[in-house]
């Protein structure tokens, strides 16, 4: 009996190791942060950058009195329309939670700056493990959230889910 009690401590143990892996976030633009930049392509070319996952978090670093981040649809992200944004951010640092794999559209609404190249485009692949999320643009985006909070770790990493089954497989031998 008390083989059982030491093992199911030892499972728990390793399962709030896992999942205290925290989400990346990302702060859009690097040190420069989100405001117009020098040339059109500054953002697509930071985005190129890094591999973003389900559960990273945008941080939007900007002068709020100038600009803020909105939220629009591929249409008008491509049109920098400003009309209809699905929502904005006006209050910074503003973070906005990669919950689902998708493409996202992002660009300020402050007149000329999208055309000046204040915009930025991301995808966020399906994960390689765990839950899989529907396909992209079937779901309404994740509500974003102002302020210095960020989005639950991500869990379920392959790598993860190999040490788990590797620690299980262990820990029954020992105990059978």
């Amino acid at each position: 009996m008390a083989d059982v009690i030491i093992a199911a401590c030892l499972l728990g143990v390793v399962v709030a190791f896992l999942s205290s892996a925290k989400a990346t976030n990302y702060t859009v633009g690097g040190s420069g942060g989100w405001k117009i930049p020098s040339s059109t392509g500054v953002y697509s070319d930071w985005a190129s950058q890094h591999t973003f996952e389900v559960g990273d978090v945008l941080v939007f670093d900007f002068d709020s009195s100038t600009h803020d981040v909105a939220d629009v649809t591929k249409e008008d992200y491509d049109a920098c329309n400003t009309d209809s944004p699905i929502s904005v951010l006006s209050a910074s640092p503003a973070t906005y939670p990669l919950d689902i794999a998708s493409e996202y559209y992002f660009l300020c609404t402050t007149a000329g700056h999208c055309s000046q190249g204040q915009k930025l485009a991301i995808t966020v692949p399906e994960p390689t493990s765990g839950p899989t999320s529907s396909p992209p643009g079937s779901l309404p985006p994740p509500s974003p959230t102002t302020g210095g909070t960020t989005s639950p770790p991500s869990v379920g990493s392959s790598l993860g889910v190999a040490w788990l089954v590797l620690f299980t497989s262990i820990l029954m031998g020992l105990l059978g």
